[in-house]
């Protein structure tokens, strides 16, 4: 049997760290805007090291699903992947809207 209590700590850190990532980001974005280049890269920094903390801790708990072949999955959790997934997205989206306007200057 799954470990309810350990699999909610750890979806807590992976909606947490998401949560910081995102918001890393977009104030990313919002520096961009202001040809704040050095500060756009700080907080796109920022949101890497909290997006693999989320990440990591998201991975120890696919890792014992693997290794106790015990399914893992609390709604808690599956929120939590969905946090780690659309921070995953929206830098991809904010990288790519940059280069795209590198290119155009």
């Amino acid at each position: 049997m799954a470990n309810v209590e350990r699999i909610s700590e750890i979806a807590m850190q992976v909606i947490t760290f998401s949560g910081l990532a995102k918001s890393s980001y977009l104030a990313a974005l919002k520096a961009y805007r202001k040809h704040e280049m050095d500060e756009y890269k700080k907080l796109i920094e920022q949101g890497d090291q909290d997006f693999t903390q989320a990440h990591e801790a998201h991975l120890s708990v696919l890792q014992e699903e693997m290794n106790t072949c015990i399914p893992q999955i609390t709604m808690l959790f599956a929120h939590a992947e969905d946090q780690l997934m659309s921070a995953e997205t929206i830098k991809t989206l904010i990288v790519e809207i940059v280069e795209i306007l590198e290119e155009r200057k």
